[in-house]
Parts: C-alpha cells; sequence; structure tokens
C-alpha cells in the first residue's frame, strides 16, 4: 500500500509541473509570438520575458506580467497566455523565461528561433509554367548588401521570368538588365520605357505598354504564340502608414480615411486607366503587383488578430481587388495565414538592423485576375530574403500556369469530350510532357496525378453522353 501511495504522488508532481511554451518553435522576423503557460504556482507578481540564448536573467528584450501587462495588478493566474505584438527580433536563438513574483530567479524556460524568408527555390513539375517577382529595390539596392549585381544574382537563381520593380530608375534597370545578360537564360530581355520608379523587366516579349503617372504601369506580355497577359507593377504612397498609425492610437475612422484618399484612388485610378480600359485588353489574364504601402483585409481578421494587436480591419484597396475579380496569389496558395503569415515589412533596413518600435505586415502583393477565355493558377509563392539582401522588402514571387478555359476531360480543348481526348491522355500518362493544363483537365479524381483510373472516367464520360 505504502508503494502505492508512492506512485500515486509521484504521478500527481508529474501532473503539477510549471509548463511554458511558445504557440510556435519558429518565427519570421516580425511575427508575433505567444508565451503560453500553465500550473503556476502564482505570486500575483510573475513574468515571462524574452531572451536571447544564453543572455542573464536580468538582460531581457522584452517582458510582460502573465497578465499580458507591464502594470503590477496582482493578478494570480495559474495558465494562460501571454501575446507579443507588434515584436522585432533579428533572425537568431531565443528563449521564453517564467519568473515569480518580479524575482529573476528562473521557474522554466522554452526555446524558439526567429528565421528570414530564405528558401531553397525548387524546379517546377511543370514545363508551361512562369515565374513572377515582386521586388522594392530600396532605392536601386544603394542602402542593403550586394547592390544590383545581388539583384540580378537573385532574380537568376529564382529563375524569374517577369519582375515588377519598384525604387528602380531608368539607369539602374538598365544596369540590371546589363547584368542579367551574363547568366544563362537572360539572353534576351525586355523592359519597359519609364521616368518613374516603377519598370518591368520580361522574359516575354512586350507587345503594349500602358503608364499611368507614377503609380502604376502595365504591359500586354506574349507568353506563348497562344498566351499573352497583362502585367502590371504599382507603388502606392507610403504615408500615412495604417499599421503605424493604429499602434500609435489613431482611430481606425481616420486610418481608413487616410486610405481611401491616398492608395484607394490610386489603386482605383491604376484599375480604370491601365487594367479596365477598354482600349488596354481589359479581358486578358492580368498579374497585378507592387508595393502597396498597405495591408490585405485577408491577415487582418480575427484569426489574426494577435498579429495585429487586437484590430480587426477590411483594408480598402486589398477589399476592392477582392470584390473586382481579383484574387490574391500568396493567400490562395497559403490561405491559413497562422500556417504562412508572409510578411515582407521589413526583413531591416538593412536586412536584421531595426527600430525596436517597428510594426511588420504583408504588403508586397501579386494579386492575380482571369481573362475571359485563358485562367491563371497559382501553383507556388513565397516570400524571399536570402543574404546578402539588398533591400529593406521581402520579395514575394509567385510560380503560375495559364490554360485556356475548358471542362475537365476536354483535353485537346477542341470544346468535345471524345476518342481524342482518350488518346492524348493515354499519351501523356505513357511518356509525360509535364504539362500543367493537361493534368488540370484529365485529373478527374483530383488526387494531383494522372493514371489509369482518370482513363476510365474519361472514358465513362464519353459513354455516358
Amino acid at each position: 500500500m505504502g508503494k502505492f501511495f508512492k506512485i500515486l504522488i509521484l504521478f500527481g508532481l508529474s501532473f503539477s509541473e510549471v509548463v511554458i511554451e511558445s504557440n510556435k518553435d519558429f518565427f519570421i522576423v516580425g511575427e508575433h509570438i505567444e508565451a503560453h503557460f500553465s500550473r503556476l504556482d502564482s505570486y500575483g507578481s510573475d513574468w515571462i520575458g524574452i531572451f536571447q540564448s544564453n543572455a542573464p536573467n536580468e538582460e531581457y528584450l522584452y517582458w510582460k506580467y502573465t497578465d499580458g501587462t507591464q502594470e503590477n495588478n496582482y493578478n494570480f493566474l495559474d495558465s494562460g497566455y501571454v501575446n507579443f505584438s507588434p515584436i522585432t527580433l533579428p533572425t537568431g536563438s531565443y528563449e521564453l523565461r517564467l519568473f515569480y513574483n518580479n524575482d529573476y530567479e528562473l521557474i522554466d524556460s522554452y526555446p524558439f528561433t526567429i528565421i528570414d524568408g530564405c528558401i531553397e527555390s525548387e524546379e517546377s513539375n511543370f514545363n508551361d509554367v512562369f515565374k513572377v517577382m515582386t521586388f522594392n529595390t530600396w532605392y536601386s539596392a544603394q542602402y542593403g548588401f550586394g547592390g544590383l549585381y545581388r539583384v540580378a544574382e537573385i532574380i537568376f537563381q529564382l529563375n524569374i521570368d517577369v519582375i515588377g520593380f519598384q525604387e528602380t530608375n531608368p539607369a539602374s534597370i538598365n544596369e540590371i538588365k546589363s547584368l542579367l545578360y551574363t547568366f544563362d537564360g537572360y539572353e534576351q530581355l525586355y523592359s519597359t520605357p519609364t521616368e518613374s520608379n516603377i519598370s518591368i523587366i520580361s522574359r516575354f516579349p512586350i507587345i503594349d505598354t500602358y503608364d499611368y503617372n507614377l503609380y502604376g504601369l502595365g504591359a500586354d506580355l506574349l507568353i506563348s504564340e497562344s498566351k499573352m497577359i497583362k502585367f502590371v507593377t504599382s507603388h502606392l504612397t507610403a504615408y500615412p502608414y495604417g499599421p503605424y498609425d493604429l499602434y500609435e492610437g489613431v482611430s481606425v475612422e481616420e486610418v481608413i480615411n487616410n486610405e481611401l484618399s491616398t492608395r484607394y484612388l490610386e489603386n482605383l485610378n491604376i484599375y480604370n486607366q491601365i487594367i479596365n480600359n477598354p482600349l488596354n485588353n481589359p479581358n486578358l489574364p492580368t498579374v497585378y503587383v507592387g508595393d502597396h504601402n498597405t495591408p490585405s483585409s485577408l491577415d487582418w481578421q480575427n484569426n489574426n488578430i494577435n498579429q495585429n494587436f487586437g484590430f480587426e480591419i477590411d483594408w480598402p484597396v486589398s477589399e476592392f481587388l477582392l470584390n473586382n475579380g481579383f484574387y490574391d496569389s500568396f493567400r490562395e496558395v497559403y490561405p491559413n495565414v497562422n500556417d504562412n503569415i508572409g510578411l515582407t515589412w521589413s526583413p531591416g533596413y538593412p536586412k536584421d538592423s531595426f527600430d525596436s518600435w517597428d510594426i511588420h505586415d504583408r504588403i508586397d502583393m501579386i494579386y492575380y485576375k482571369q481573362g475571359d477565355i485563358q485562367k491563371l493558377y497559382p501553383l507556388e509563392s513565397y516570400i524571399y530574403d536570402c543574404d546578402p539582401w539588398p533591400s529593406d522588402h521581402r520579395a514575394v514571387i509567385t510560380e503560375f500556369a495559364i490554360c485556356q478555359v475548358g471542362e475537365i476531360g476536354d483535353i485537346n480543348l477542341d470544346e468535345t469530350i471524345n476518342i481524342f481526348d482518350v488518346i492524348l491522355l493515354v499519351d501523356e500518362i505513357l511518356v509525360s510532357s509535364n504539362t500543367y493544363c493537361i493534368y488540370l483537365y484529365g485529373d478527374f479524381d483530383y488526387n494531383q496525378e494522372l493514371n489509369v483510373l482518370d482513363i476510365i472516367q474519361l472514358v465513362t464520360t464519353i459513354l455516358n453522353n
């Protein structure tokens, strides 16, 4: 019996140990951090700090009492969480540390890591795709690391086909092109003539160019003999910047009014004069990129309220675009903001150097809109800031396929589903051409591969019709 009670005591102690942990083990620079705690033997003045790994307990970077404030309210909390936002930590290793009673005697800790947006770009599975990038170069890469050579090198390393630039000038665009000419695959390039701080460089021929003052620039690009898109780059006004104002106590009403009188009007003019102008091929599929200096409504809803220090906001520029046929390519690929927050402002200025008060957000965008007879499909999207990094923004890249509008089973897109589609699907399965559009209209069971089951379903469709 005594042995039984000892086991019970040990079992009870194991369930009474203090626990502190973060909501993730890895965070991108600028992402909010939640410190979850439980089983505290509370003293009413318990606090949690963020420290660099191996730092003394007195050298905290951020701290809060367990009630989430920096006022000693003597709240006796045994469980809950503390949210740190906004927060700016350079890349590196850190710890959450828990202390009782305004003391520096460590009770428990939990390690986490701050990472950048450096990923290894993978080769596409398909041959009929193209990559676009939006890239604010921070005044032609004068203030970051690596200069314009690094800008060109990044484009080459990621195998980018079309780049929408911001904060460039004609001289820097010419230099970027000259540097790109030295890389394999970039021997033939096209660019838009402009005297503003936005420009386009493309591997695809530019058929027409549409300019709008300082804020937007568009071009029709010939992707292949039968595929054309409109590509638009933009740079909307930076100030007043909504997230900064909200954090500093400006009312939501005033922030929205500022948006409506600046970026909303600039975006509306780009839409009316470049994208939807009846003289500018408005029926083409459109990719609209840029540094919009305003967040997306998709990132400012209740599911991300801890990142946005308690606010839910429908931002006018993104609301207009989402309500007028545009899709946010990054959020189409990563619909859950908590899985991939995608912050683009800021990796630092220069990288890993910050003002401690900075607010981080996703303001560099790649939107897209379908055409009347052809549709765009975002297959991958990511942010990027591998060292050495020349900018104060992260770049955004999206890989697209473009396919003629059709129905599943019409593999050859002749508007009739028949034996010729079966032959084409069989050939594709036997000797793959890695063509996304064939995959799109042949994958009957939506299992992301073509196989004999798709052939059976195609034949069944023909027989039933």
